[in-house]
């Protein structure tokens, strides 16, 4: 991952004044080759003049350094250079090779006059502009899900802590409503305990923020056994929180009462007005793991934005390195 950040200020504006500097100087060659000689109309350099060639050969090489990353991360063994240096010149390279290639190219796009080399050219665009996405994703995303997630968690653990998350659930609510928990042998239990531990005392955890920090504090709420009337408290729970905080992404989709903020916290409220006040807190609770849920489900959605796009962004890669290889063989045939 390449980030945008005062460490690495200095590095990209090195790069950057290099790479804007190495443009300039090939779209003055690239003018000044074409410039009426006698008077006549400018005319496009054609691809084998000098300055034609020579950024054909310069961009064909970036694209070779370009396409080495890949490997090159496979062999972090091997002392090949600091990745964020090899990644630095990853992103400057390939913005310069833009302009080289199209000036290599005479910005040829129609299909009608070459196709080869006009799908070269749009495939070529289509890598640099994915390439742009994705490093705005890298440097977006993370600051995102920092500043508005405070329940990230690894994401290769989200299903285990929802697996977690339902069994505390399942506990808190069956201990209060004294009903008979449907589990499995074996199945995780929150705290460690068993659903169907009698003990009258319950760790609640709640959220707090205070000034820029947000976090938990967990404090002990003593159950004295089954409450009455919480009937609908029971109802609610098999309705909707059983089956969202279930591990799975079909269960924390985006249309649910509980996957929207305002309608989740409007219906919690609405609970505690049909419940006895000694079991708010439980409510507040249940809240608090749907609020969790909610979060999840935005950081697996950010996460899969956050890696798609290298999928996009490869495939293109690689069709464009194949076919500059089938237009550099077809070139130097017909020298």
């Amino acid at each position: 991952m390449l980030l945008f950040d005062r460490d690495s200020w200095t590095g990209h504006l090195r790069w950057a004044i290099a790479s804007a500097a190495i443009a300039l100087a090939a779209a003055i060659w690239y003018i000044a080759y074409g410039w009426p000689r006698s008077g006549g109309r400018w005319e496009w350099p054609s691809g084998g003049s000098p300055p034609a060639f020579t950024f054909g050969v310069i961009g064909g090489l970036i694209i070779v350094f370009e396409v080495l990353l890949w490997p090159r991360k496979s062999l972090r063994r091997y002392r090949l250079g600091r990745t964020k240096h090899w990644m630095m010149a990853h992103l400057w390279l390939g913005l310069l090779v833009l302009p080289l290639l199209l000036l290599h190219g005479g910005f040829h796009f129609a299909l009608t006059r070459s196709t080869l080399a006009a799908v070269l050219m749009w495939l070529l665009v289509a890598v640099v502009l994915s390439g742009i996405w994705g490093w705005v994703l890298q440097n977006i995303l993370p600051r995102i899900m920092l500043e508005h997630l405070p329940a990230e968690t690894i994401y290769s653990q989200i299903d285990h802590v929802l697996g977690l998350y339902s069994a505390e659930a399942e506990q808190i609510v069956c201990i209060t409503c004294g009903q008979t928990p449907e589990a499995s042998p074996g199945e995780e239990r929150a705290a460690g305990r068993s659903i169907g531990d009698p003990s009258p005392f319950l760790t609640i955890g709640a959220e707090r923020k205070v000034g820029r920090l947000q976090g938990r504090i967990v404090q002990s709420v003593v159950l004295t056994g089954e409450l009455p009337q919480t009937e609908p408290l029971w109802r609610f729970y098999n309705e909707q929180i059983r089956s969202y905080l279930q591990p799975g992404s079909k269960h924390g989709g985006r249309h649910g009462l509980l996957s929207v903020r305002g309608r989740a916290e409007a219906a919690f409220h609405d609970l505690k007005g049909r419940l006895r006040p000694e079991a708010h807190p439980v409510v507040d609770r249940l809240a608090d793991l749907c609020n969790q849920r909610r979060q999840f489900a935005i950081q697996a959605r950010l996460h899969r934005w956050l890696h798609s796009w290298l999928i996009v962004h490869f495939i293109l890669s690689i069709a464009l390195f194949l076919l500059m290889i089938v237009h550099t063989y077809l070139a130097l045939r017909y020298l």
